[in-house]
């Protein structure tokens, strides 16, 4: 069996598996397995906080007084501390070898269990094919931190409140999500470990809010990545660079049009349509609205009956990232009035969700109108709080 190589997902570290060793793909966390051994090898990392860096990981494991064999080393520029002990669990026999691997921030604990009399030599090996990262990207945290930060100063707008990991509230009930950025952080961390997460944020931000000059290229290479996105009518009004965007009900929803490249999301721009030759804004979300109606061709919805058993609302929340884009569908109407009536409301709580209900069940109107209230005040990328009408004819004030 050739020797493979795993990849911890937050680049934090490498293992170069030794042949023979397999990972077990049934397990809850990170285990490997040998045919010829009995026992199993598993690996737990962390990263220690600011300030706790000096905390020894092998002194700290629970069973370190009934340790014995104690040995020191170094491996791969890490400390190495081995240590086996014996003992009880539940009233049987027990035995344990232990590694930790200490490099910077970064700890790794590596444990194995079974038949005591098993040669050392090869999980020797596996340890031995760790090497933790000189550089380690920064964690969630950090990266949310700094992003506070630069979102102030790059945009000139007063510090966000950071919710959670990759959340930050950026005002007026609206929430921005991370999740983009750190994947692209974490992408040119592959590239280049010593990547700076303000350069890279400091652009994401430029590029979301559409303040930067950066060609988007040919409109012929970029018009198959855009999508329309509804958003709240005072979304990203405050820019260097105006964004492309057309009203849908005046005052409170409107349409942008973003190049979505799977990694970062860029809202069209006025001075972009200027420069595609030939290109007007309409032609931008035709586009838009055609490569939406492509990607929900196979949309699944989720119907909610009366107790006649008739459907009376539909939900859509595919995870798309554009369920309440799906508003600008040109057939959402005439297929949604087939099934649950004519007589249509809307709510786009957030990006999302979106739930299509009949207007003729006050009881149901009441209680979907309160839980697009509390969703567009509680779940992230914020719309509206309100219900719409929905028409033949489009979008309107109820």
């Amino acid at each position: 069996m050739p020797q493979t190589t795993y990849q911890d997902p937050n680049r934090l570290f490498t293992i170069r598996v030794p042949e023979g060793f397999e990972r077990d793909a049934g397990a809850k966390s990170l285990v490997f397995r040998h045919p010829d051994i009995d026992g199993a090898v598993t690996v737990s990392c962390l990263r220690h906080r600011t300030g706790d860096a000096e905390v020894n990981l092998f002194d700290a494991l629970p069973s370190r007084d009934n340790m014995r064999n104690v040995e020191r080393s170094e491996i791969n520029g890490a400390g190495v501390v081995y240590g086996d002990h014996e003992g009880e669990l539940q009233h049987q026999t027990e035995y344990w070898r232990w590694w930790t691997m200490q490099r910077g921030p970064v700890g790794i604990v590596v444990s194995f269990n079974g038949d005591p009399d098993a040669r050392r030599e090869p999980v020797d090996a596996f340890v031995g094919g760790i090497e933790i990262s000189e550089n380690p990207p920064i964690g969630v945290e950090s990266f949310t931190q700094i992003a506070a930060d630069v979102y102030a100063r790059t945009l000139d707008k007063p510090k966000p409140e950071i919710l959670r990991p990759l959340e930050l509230n950026t005002g007026e009930k609206s929430k921005l999500g991370l999740e983009n950025a750190y994947i692209s952080y974490m992408h040119a961390w592959d590239e280049d470990p010593n990547t700076d997460p303000n350069t890279l944020l400091e652009q994401w931000f430029e590029h979301l809010w559409g303040e930067t000059n950066r060609d988007l290229g040919p409109f012929e290479e970029v018009r198959g990545l855009i999508y329309p996105v509804v958003k709240a009518w005072n979304f990203a009004r405050n820019t260097d660079v105006p964004i492309l965007r057309r009203p849908i009900v005046d005052g409170e929803l409107e349409l942008l049009a973003a190049v979505d490249t799977g990694r970062t999301l860029r809202f069209v721009t006025t001075e972009d349509v200027e420069k595609w030759d030939g290109v007007d804004a309409e032609e931008v979300f035709f586009f838009a609205r055609e490569n939406l109606q492509a990607l929900a061709e196979d949309m699944e919805l989720q119907a909610l009956t009366g107790p006649d058993g008739k459907p009376r609302a539909v939900i859509i929340a595919s995870g798309d990232s554009y369920d309440a884009s799906r508003l600008m569908l040109p057939t959402l109407y005439e297929k949604l009035s087939e099934v649950i009536g004519e007589n249509l409301l809307v709510g786009v709580p957030n990006r999302d969700f979106m739930i299509v209900l009949t207007a003729d069940d006050e009881q149901l109107v009441s209680n979907v109108s309160a839980q697009v209230k509390i969703d567009c005040e509680s779940r992230p990328y914020a719309i509206s709080p309100k219900l719409f009408k929905l028409t033949k004819d489009g979008v309107e004030l109820r």
